[in-house]
């Protein structure tokens, strides 16, 4: 059967879109991660109360996007956090295991915090020996593991979203920088679940913030259990739409020309 030059334009705008969605790679949940190492002598190291509690930071990021220790000096009024607390802090109370500028717990002031690393993980996330440097060490004998796990987390429609997490020592997880799980104090890994209020369908960013402060364990297990829910580690590939641009123009470009002959 013979195909017309508008037709053959035409079969080559829909082969270049099936070939663009052919290769666009399945959905997958991942997020972005920094790594950081804390130094082995530490204030807080091993001198920190133990116990699991659901009360150790407060319900919003500070100022520097870090967690706020949730006790009477920093604004607390009910459901304080009692056990031995953080003392690496800002002096609006927000805890610097994950700031090496901020960071002011080693000898004279200095900063025992070193980003040593970025990446992207999946989600289910799993790491149950989660020593530096950047979860791959053997031991926490040269110093503490600490990770923020970041992105964006999509929710098909309006809806409440579930998480299930454990960590060696604490973690702590935020949505549009609301805490929405506080898995805190000095203890043993356990899955600890929790769900949100009912929040907007589409886009909000997620922050997970780990750290292990104590020997002689180290562990971060952290999923998303709602269903339909994704993460996503950053926006697609602009070569990739720039492409399928210039091909779109190229392939309507030889149509037009076909039509005026």
């Amino acid at each position: 059967m013979k195909i017309s030059a508008a037709n053959s334009s035409l079969v080559a705008i829909a082969v270049l879109l099936g070939t663009f969605a052919s290769a666009k790679p399945a959905a997958a949940s991942n997020l972005n991660i920094t790594y950081f190492t804390i130094a082995e002598n530490d204030k807080d190291a091993n001198h920190l109360g133990g116990g699991l509690v659901n009360n150790e930071v407060q319900s919003t990021l500070g100022a520097d996007g870090l967690p706020i220790l949730n006790t009477p000096a920093f604004g607390c009024t009910s459901n304080c956090f009692a056990l031995g607390a953080p003392t690496d802090l800002t002096a609006s109370g927000e805890i610097t295991y994950w700031s090496p500028t901020l960071n002011n717990g080693g000898p004279a002031g200095a900063s025992d915090v070193t980003q040593t690393g970025t990446g992207v993980v999946s989600l289910p996330f799993s790491n149950d020996n989660f020593f530096p440097p950047n979860g791959n060490g053997p031991n926490d004998e040269n110093g503490f593991q600490a990770a923020i796990l970041s992105g964006t987390l999509n929710a098909p429609t309006a809806e409440s979203i579930s998480f299930a997490i454990g960590s060696d020592d604490m973690a702590f997880v935020y949505l549009d920088g609301i805490n929405v799980c506080d898995d805190g104090g000095v203890h043993g890994d356990g899955s600890v679940p929790c769900t949100t209020a009912s929040i907007g369908a589409g886009n909000h960013t997620i922050e997970v913030f780990f750290v292990d402060i104590n020997n002689t364990q180290s562990a971060l297990d952290f999923s998303i259990t709602t269903t339909g829910v994704t993460t996503s580690s950053g926006a697609p590939e602009p070569s990739s739409l720039m492409l399928l641009g210039t091909g779109i123009v190229g392939a309507a470009g030889a149509f037009r020309r076909r039509l005026a002959r």
